[in-house]
């Protein structure tokens, strides 16, 4: 008799592990919470952080993407750089929009770049090229910045390496 019930105790516990083992035992699927973009974000100011009115067009998120430019230029020569802004409301105005260079890099603040290109204005979407003239030798760090529906955004920094003559 004793022996009948480690025959059953066994049994019971090989078929739990199995379950086990094979995922037949599942936990429950939980959904992920969704983030909220802090108003403090340095790639977007305050207009876009406040909840959606219905009265008002749908906001989107502006963004700016730099689409085109050199690795590397010889100095002294022209070349260029071409960007895209985006979002906003469905009639996004765009104040300013330029490409903000120097031999240095910026970091946060776009005023240590010390030069700028043309300044463009329009409504979003749209791509904006600009001509620079690169010095004689360095490196060259920028960042695209767009000033939309009073919203200030900025690109990444890149950087392109200059070629002496």
């Amino acid at each position: 008799m004793l022996r009948g019930k480690k025959i059953h105790i066994v049994t019971f516990a090989s078929i739990v592990l199995l379950l086990i083992i094979s995922g037949c035992v599942s936990t429950p699927v939980s959904t992920p919470a969704s983030t909220p973009i802090p108003a403090s974000s340095p790639a977007i100011s305050a207009p876009y952080s406040q909840a959606h009115n219905p009265e008002q067009p749908p906001l989107q998120i502006p963004a700016i993407n730099v689409t085109s430019y050199p690795a590397n230029v010889t100095g002294e020569t022209n070349f260029t750089i071409q960007f895209e802004v985006s979002g906003g409301t469905n009639q996004g105005n765009i104040t300013h929009a330029s490409v903000h260079w120097g031999g240095r890099s910026g970091g946060a603040d776009i005023r240590d770049y010390g030069r700028f290109s043309e300044v463009y204005t329009g409504r979003v979407p749209q791509q904006f090229s600009t001509e620079l003239i690169a010095p004689a030798s360095g490196i060259i760090f920028f960042r695209a910045h767009a000033l939309v529906d009073g919203a200030d955004i900025y690109s990444n920094e890149y950087q392109i390496r200059i070629i002496p003559r």
